[in-house]
């Protein structure tokens, strides 16, 4: 089979790509917008993947689920686009208000990453603030390393403890489902970050890591031509968030017939870690690699094992990059690249709000709350969105691009019944 193009040449640079109702939406690097890639697109020929789609595209489709997410602004809703787990009426749609100050629970099932450590720290921040404003009283943190049982061990403690609310970042989509319940039976509302749970009691603060995942694994695909091998370097395998996002590269390269996906590597959101195992990969692999699309803030650690393995850097794409991972993807590939981003201090943002929002017996309609996601690629769009601040050495997770803010606090409002102002966080 041929190979597909859908640009022409990849010393082209595309300023941006910002989720839209239509899918995609890519800024040249000269500025103008053009659309995106939609499920009414047709393929090259010899390039289809499922239902006629070019390589390099993401399909329109509505999540499954009972909410009704007309309400919601255009943007707003844009962002559940392809959203893999039911999205439902909200079980704290009728919680009732309490006037606080509030003691919050936060329990991680990781932290040996910089995505989790600014999560952490944007908490901690967070709760301080509104501390000062009588609303909240202290930031209860835990941290299982991995271990399901002594995390839901950890939640029963905080249970036991009477916190207010309960914000987590669960381990497994659905093996905390009856510690959740305990919550909720409590009355503590239970709010997940960037790792949907099944739970009906839950509501899932989330990046849609599946159109995350599909984005960065379609631009990478049309920066090879849509063929070759493509190495996949994953998070934590098993976790929600990382599974998401698996799903996402894997849709994604199901359109690029002349695309292999390769690897599936455990890079655990870590630098080290990545750089072992694609190390350890590329010594036992020694065929061409063609692209690579790894789950966040590993761009550092594979770039160096390509170097130190003396192979040619490819095409890579990078969800969540350090701002060293960005800054390196800019120097060493600044025309084949792409990275996109769930920040964790605006998400971490969003559930804290989320949780203050519940408590005040605001009414959240949903059981998911999905912010937007940019994408950048290229060397226009890698300059405009990287701090001159940031060195290759520099750690904490970059925020979202400066055309695509995550998720305002003003626009928070739109998932809830009945939305007041909270004071605005630093």
């Amino acid at each position: 089979m041929s190979s597909v193009r859908t640009a022409p040449g990849r010393a082209v640079a595309v300023a941006a790509l910002l989720v839209s109702a239509l899918g995609l939406t890519a800024c040249s690097a000269g500025g103008q917008s053009t659309a995106g890639p939609t499920a009414s697109d047709k393929a090259t020929p010899g390039g289809s993947g499922a239902a006629g789609q070019k390589c390099g595209s993401v399909p329109i489709k509505d999540p499954a689920g009972d909410a009704d997410l007309s309400s919601l602004p255009e943007a707003r809703s844009a962002a559940f686009n392809g959203y893999p787990d039911p999205v439902n009426a909200a079980a704290y749609t009728d919680f009732e208000a309490k006037t606080g100050p509030f003691t919050i629970g936060y329990s991680d099932s990781f932290s040996a990453n910089p995505w989790r450590a600014q999560v952490l720290r944007r908490l901690k921040a967070d709760v301080a603030a509104y501390k000062a404003e009588g609303l909240t009283k202290n930031l209860q943190a835990t941290n299982s390393n991995l271990d399901n049982n002594l995390q839901i061990q950890q939640i029963t403690s905080m249970i036991n403890d009477k916190v207010d609310a309960i914000i987590a970042i669960p381990g497994s989509p659905d093996a905390f489902n009856g510690v959740i319940k305990q919550a909720f039976d409590a009355g503590i509302p239970f709010i997940t970050v960037s790792s949907h749970v099944t739970s009906p009691y839950a509501i899932n603060v989330d990046g849609n890591n599946y159109l995350n995942g599909a984005q960065v694994a379609g631009a990478i695909a049309t920066l090879i031509d849509g063929k070759g091998d493509m190495l996949l370097i994953d998070g934590i395998h098993g976790s929600p968030a990382a599974a998401a996002m698996s799903a996402g590269f894997k849709a994604a390269l199901e359109l690029c017939p002349d695309i292999t996906a390769v690897g599936d590597l455990d890079g655990q959101w870590s630098d080290a870690t990545a750089k072992t195992v694609t190390l350890q990969y590329l010594a036992t692999h020694t065929g061409p690699v063609g692209g690579v699309v790894n789950a966040g803030a590993m761009a550092n650690g594979i770039l160096q094992a390509f170097e130190q393995s003396g192979r040619e850097l490819v095409p890579m794409g990078d969800i969540n990059p350090t701002q060293g991972g960005l800054v390196s993807l800019a120097e060493k590939l600044p025309d084949d690249s792409a990275a996109s981003s769930v920040p964790p201090e605006e998400i971490a943002d969003v559930a804290f709000l989320t949780a203050i929002a519940t408590l005040r017996g605001q009414g959240p309609k949903f059981d998911t709350i999905v912010g937007t996601l940019g994408l950048a690629t290229g060397k226009a769009a890698m300059d405009a969105w990287i701090d001159p601040s940031w060195t290759v050495d520099t750690t904490d997770q970059v925020p979202s691009p400066p055309d695509a803010p995550f998720l305002p606090q003003s626009e928070l409002g739109s998932f809830f019944t009945a939305p007041a102002a909270l004071p605005a966080l630093p």
